[in-house]
């Protein structure tokens, strides 16, 4: 180990105390920077300039005589979605989600599109385009990118790094949605997917801003605060998911979740509505997220958690070929996707 007086000590301590944790350090580092390597003071300055790199920091004050950490971007961020009392510090994680955004947003195959309009127009084509039993999360992860929008899982950052639910970060040319929550459930990452889109759609983030959904939980499934913003996205992402604006389910009589299941699967598959959504909007109103939360576990059987689909479905969208290695090594670290991404380059190369 270092001793605490050398530069790259220094360094990292200040990006601890500007609340950067050493495990997020360790994880935005290239497999090569090993505790030998740490105690080189010969490569102490190409460490900080990747870490900075990855911050979105400024180099150059990282290698100040007392490291100090500046911001090398200048954006307006928009925090949504809290609970009052309980908000978390997302100062590490947006930093993560902004370098992740603008990699992938360069690296996209399809140019951005708008989306249309309205929620029932977007439903429309979503189906016409990338037909299925109902709007789910596939199709529409499928139409975002066919819009050049990309869409990423952020997974675990680290011990003690705090994570958003949903976020949408405009780069210089495109919105990059951003998907964090720590839920295997497709119906969880379909609705906040589906309440992000109707953030761009609605106007809500300009090119240049970024707009972070806190908390999109059982306490937050659908807002009910003041904020004009929240309220129109959570409609928006009602009609779209069902075809009717403010769409809620109950039950005649008490079910047990596989009725409950049975239930959603039915109804879901006649109108063409998720029936891992329904169940949870179920939950929404009835208050019983424990049977709700079982029937939509039920519902996705032995499908892959939902962050394997998103990342499946974003190796599939980029272009591996426009960025260094180190950024894919960053990004599949930081996206957990290493088997996704080789299960997508392996199919370039059948192809070839």
């Amino acid at each position: 180990m270092t001793t605490p007086d050398r530069q790259i000590d220094m360094i990292l301590g200040s990006l601890e105390s500007a609340g950067f944790p050493r495990s997020l350090q360790n994880l935005l580092l290239p497999e090569w920077v090993t505790p030998e390597v740490l105690s080189d003071a010969t490569v102490s300055s190409e460490i900080a300039a990747i870490l900075a790199k990855r911050l979105g920091l400024r180099a150059s004050p990282l290698f100040a005589a007392s490291p100090q950490v500046e911001s090398l971007r200048r954006r307006e961020i928009k925090y949504k979605r809290s609970i009052p009392n309980q908000s978390k510090n997302l100062t590490a994680a947006t930093s993560i989600a902004v370098s992740v955004a603008e990699s992938v947003a360069v690296a996209a195959r399809v140019k951005f599109s708008p989306f249309v309009g309205s929620a029932a127009n977007l439903r429309q084509e979503v189906l016409a385009d990338f037909p299925g039993k109902w709007l789910g999360l596939r199709n529409l992860l499928m139409s975002c990118w066919s819009h050049g929008v990309p869409v990423v899982y952020l997974a675990q950052l680290g011990q003690g790094v705090a994570k958003m639910d949903g976020m949408v970060v405009y780069t210089s040319d495109r919105p990059v949605i951003i998907l964090s929550k720590a839920s295997p459930l497709w119906a969880w990452q379909l609705f906040i997917l589906a309440h992000e889109i109707a953030h761009i759609v609605l106007g809500h983030v300009l090119p240049g801003d970024i707009l972070v959904d806190e908390k999109l939980s059982e306490d937050l499934y659908i807002s009910k605060d003041n904020d004009l913003d929240e309220r129109a996205a959570d409609k928006f992402a009602i009609e779209l998911l069902n075809g009717r604006t403010e769409a809620t389910y109950s039950l005649a009589s008490q079910a047990n979740f596989r009725e409950l299941a049975d239930t959603a699967y039915n109804f879901g598959t006649a109108n063409k509505i998720d029936p891992g959504h329904i169940v949870l909007n179920f939950a929404n109103q009835s208050r019983q997220w424990g049977i709700g939360i079982e029937a939509a576990k039920f519902l996705q059987g032995e499908n892959p958690p939902a962050s394997a689909v998103i990342s499946e479905a974003m190796w599939g969208g980029i272009n591996p070929e426009a960025l260094p290695m180190d950024t894919i090594e960053f990004l599949t670290r930081i996206t957990d996707s290493y088997a996704e991404f080789e299960r997508v380059a392996s199919s370039y190369v059948a192809l070839w």
